[in-house]
């Protein structure tokens, strides 16, 4: 299995301290940032399709916040910030331990739930975004499916976005 189908993440082993309580909510801190496997999809120009979805649709977590959630590799989980929400997979981080922070890729499904300010530095603010996570049965969209659910593009004013079928990993073109 190649990176393209899922990234090489290691098991997550069940949490065995006494002390620790599952919860349904954990408050969490969020960066997001560059990810080889992200830049290797954008590279490629496949951000349409599933193994992008896989890459940037991602919240790399410490295996003792998944073991709180009740969560496991490629379950789901939802993310909201100030600024908006997203499901995405929860998956081992590689970079653990860093108990009560998640890490998101740059991109789509980042976007949704940073902030636009910029004050004044050009960038918006991609760290140190307080957030909540939770366990979810919503599934996590490809890319245009995202951007018509979030921004209402590939879409007309009087449909209804939930009833709509998935755009799928093609190319989507407004019709003039």
């Amino acid at each position: 299995m190649t990176y393209i189908e899922k990234p090489v993440v290691p098991k997550v082993v069940k949490l065995e301290e006494p002390t620790a309580k599952e919860r349904k909510v954990l408050n969490m801190m969020l960066n997001t940032g560059s990810d080889i496997y992200q830049g290797a999809c954008k590279k490629r120009g496949s951000t349409l399709k599933d193994e992008y979805r896989k890459v940037c649709g991602v919240a790399y977590m410490d295996p003792k916040d998944m073991a709180k959630l009740g969560v496991a590799n490629w379950d789901n989980v939802k993310v909201k910030t100030d600024w908006g929400e997203v499901v995405v997979c929860s998956v081992h981080s590689r970079d653990a331990p860093h108990e009560g922070t998640i890490f998101i890729p740059k991109g789509p499904w980042a976007n949704v739930i940073t902030s636009h300010e910029t004050y004044c530095c050009c960038d918006p603010t991609y760290k140190g975004i307080y957030c909540t996570v939770e366990k979810s049965d919503e599934e996590v969209l490809l890319m245009a499916d995202l951007m018509r659910a979030v921004y209402k593009k590939y879409v007309k004013d009087e449909e209804s976005i939930p009833g709509l079928k998935s755009l799928g990993e093609m190319p989507v073109y407004k019709k003039k």
